[in-house]
């Protein structure tokens, strides 16, 4: 098996990392917002390029739900540049859900899977969601608060669906789309703490350690698809 990540893939993270740089060194500064409505989207453009160069012999329906979910999850960043609205804020929430909700249906398999495998998995998403839900739940607004469920639900079917694919995919597909997640929940995990909890101290760190998450767990997790059938 070659490296779990060759000079050409490390090459793409690079070049994501300077783009996220310059998307944080423009929000911390004077410049207008609107700047980052085109700064932001560049990751994703270089997440799918990395994506459209590697396919080989990708089903049209598993294609169609990695481009979508990628998609999804840019359209629900750029909402959440103005998540202080409550349109911007719903409509990000519903973009990032249904984001998700693609790469389930990517992640899912009609093999057979021990239940009692993937309890302890379970068990560690669902204790961390409901300690961002316990921290966050005093500061949620009503009209928040449905989204905000749904949303960690959705969120742990994630976890759930990336998890079951242990022992069906290669090793390194399963470690690659199982550390993609993990970024996610750190995401989550910041992103609600930074907007409902007054205790949570939000900074320049915090912003370079979600956007990092964000556009690095895309990544990972693509990569980890295409490893499925492919060497990279």
């Amino acid at each position: 098996m070659r490296k779990l990540l060759s000079y050409r893939i490390i090459g793409y993270i690079t070049l994501i990392i300077v783009v996220l740089l310059v998307n944080i060194a423009l929000k911390y500064s004077d410049s207008p917002i609107y700047y980052r409505y085109f700064i932001k989207p560049i990751a994703p453009a270089l997440i799918l390029h990395f994506f459209f160069k590697h396919i080989q012999n990708y089903k049209r329906e598993k294609f169609v739900l990695v481009v979508s979910g990628i998609l999804l999850f840019l359209f629900g960043d750029l909402f959440f540049l103005d998540r202080y609205s409550v349109f911007s804020f719903n409509m990000a929430v519903v973009m990032l859900i249904f984001a998700k909700i693609c790469f389930i249906i990517r992640f899912s398999h009609h093999e057979d899977f021990k239940f009692k495998r993937i309890i302890p998995f379970l068990i560690f998403c669902i204790v961390y969601m409901l300690f961002i839900f316990t921290s966050i739940i005093n500061n949620i607004k009503d009209i928040y608060f449905v989204q905000v469920l749904v949303y960690l639900f959705v969120t742990i079917l994630f976890g759930l669906f990336s998890y079951i694919r242990y022992r069906v995919v290669n090793k390194a597909s399963f470690i690659l789309v199982l550390i993609g997640f993990l970024l996610m929940l750190i995401v989550d995990g910041l992103t609600a703490l930074n907007m409902f909890s007054p205790e949570y101290q939000y900074g320049i760190f915090s912003s370079i350690i979600i956007a990092f998450a964000f556009n690095l767990s895309q990544f990972f997790i693509v990569l980890g698809l295409l490893k499925e059938n492919l060497e990279l």
